[in-house]
């Protein structure tokens, strides 16, 4: 084998881990459903048979599925040779992902394959010994983990990196494996894959494709430190959704969490210019717990708030040692002015989310341009007395800059915003 439509605002979020480190990070592949690169450099990256499928907290599109239970690769994704993540030398790195293998594994496959036949950095899995086991490989060398550090059916974070000439591989935070890098000279002289393995010599490249999930893969150009490696995958919290609607004068603000580790409680924070917070509330946490966990909150003194349009939340998360993280940000608009138009999330990801104001009920028109003036979708909306809550589906949009223009009998307003 070679080794070759109500009122209020609803912001819907996942919180992946306690603290994702961005010094030193050169890509980063959500896997939303696609290969997008969100990333600093925006490496072009392409889909080949694989699909969007539920992550770990079983959102929906969340994560990429590569079904390739057999030895032809059907399912992969791949980005061309980029300078930025093709290593060499005495140069560092880090790899950070989710992994998910399906049972049995019946050949090897590959997760992240960057020219490993020539001496690039990949990583795979194999069943060779008797187990299923991920090996690193770098400059013609790999480390492999022991036995039962990759359970199947359950999701892992992983991080492989290079460290000073020494291979590791960590498993939920824990160090399973490590070993010296090779000495081959590497060269990178076709694209790096997903979901599969590659050899320059084989048309086309890819072979022994994964059968299992990627989420959230990450490129560093250095080696992460063992804190960071703990802060990305012990999760005091993840967060399902967190939402601000109004209810008459008061700010009713709802969130679930879908699990919590030695969490304490959430300091409800709120803003007026979306920079400088002051605590508001607190709220107990469950502590421990792996369930879903609702949990609510009502500003009843937003009415006194005068001068501004709309106010900012977020929530503090206390851990059992004083460790705080924040969630995003969510925003309501307090006045009631007439047919106002309010983008709420720029950049949009998979919707554009707006609120609109409306003095009365009447029928508006959506209309969504590009930078050039090129009309790409209308949608037709009922609008209803007081403020709504809008969500236009933008499948099949690039990144990039865009318009939205609302018409309605008597008014007509644009507003832009990003397509991440």
């Amino acid at each position: 084998m070679k080794k070759m439509l109500f009122t209020g605002i609803i912001a819907v979020l996942t919180l992946s881990a306690l603290s994702q480190p961005t010094a030193g990070l050169v890509a980063y592949w959500p896997m939303n459903g696609n290969f997008t690169d969100g990333g600093p450099y925006h490496i072009v990256s392409t889909n080949s048979g694989a699909t969007g499928t539920s992550n770990y907290n079983a959102q929906a599109n969340g994560a990429m599925n590569f079904l390739n239970p057999a030895s032809p690769v059907v399912q992969y994704g791949y980005h061309a040779t980029n300078s930025n993540v093709n290593f060499s030398g005495a140069q560092d790195f880090s790899y950070a992902f989710s992994l998910y293998l399906y049972n049995p594994a019946p050949h090897p496959g590959g997760i992240y394959d960057n020219c490993l036949n020539n001496g690039g950095p990949g990583v795979w899995m194999w069943t060779a010994n008797g187990y299923p086991q991920m090996q690193f490989n770098y400059k013609n060398n790999s480390v492999g983990t022991p036995n039962g550090a990759l359970p199947y059916a359950t999701w892992l974070r992983v991080v492989c990196l290079r460290a000073s000439g020494t291979l590791k591989i960590y498993v939920n935070g824990v160090l399973k494996a490590f070993a010296t890098e090779g000495t081959v000279t590497p060269s990178y002289p076709i694209s790096a894959y997903f979901g599969t393995m590659s050899f320059s010599g084989y048309t086309p490249p890819p072979y022994n494709g994964l059968n299992g999930k990627i989420d959230e893969f990450r490129i560093y150009n250095r080696a992460l430190t063992d804190q960071e490696i703990i802060d990305l995958y012990v999760l005091p919290i993840k967060l399902n959704n967190f939402t601000a609607i109004k209810t008459n004068e008061d700010i009713l603000l709802q969130w679930q969490t879908a699990t919590e580790q030695n969490c304490d409680h959430f300091n409800v924070q709120r803003s007026a210019d979306g920079s400088s917070f002051t605590t508001i509330g607190q709220v107990r946490a469950t502590g421990n717990t792996s369930v879903p966990t609702n949990y609510h909150f009502t500003d009843q003194t937003a009415k006194n708030i005068t001068g501004f349009k709309t106010v900012f939340y977020r929530l503090e998360t206390m851990d059992i040692d004083a460790n705080k993280t924040y969630s995003p940000i969510v925003s309501i608009k307090l006045d009631n002015a007439q047919n106002g138009l309010m983008i709420l999330q720029s950049p949009a990801v998979n919707d554009l989310r707006m609120q609109v104001s409306s003095a009365e009920k009447k029928n508006s028109t959506f209309i969504i341009t590009d930078a050039e003036g090129r009309q790409l979708l209308t949608s037709q909306i009922l609008l209803n007395n007081g403020n709504n809550a809008i969500a236009i589906p933008l499948n099949g949009l690039a990144r990039g800059l865009y318009y939205v223009t609302m018409i309605t009998d008597d008014q007509k307003q644009t507003r832009n915003f990003v397509m991440q």
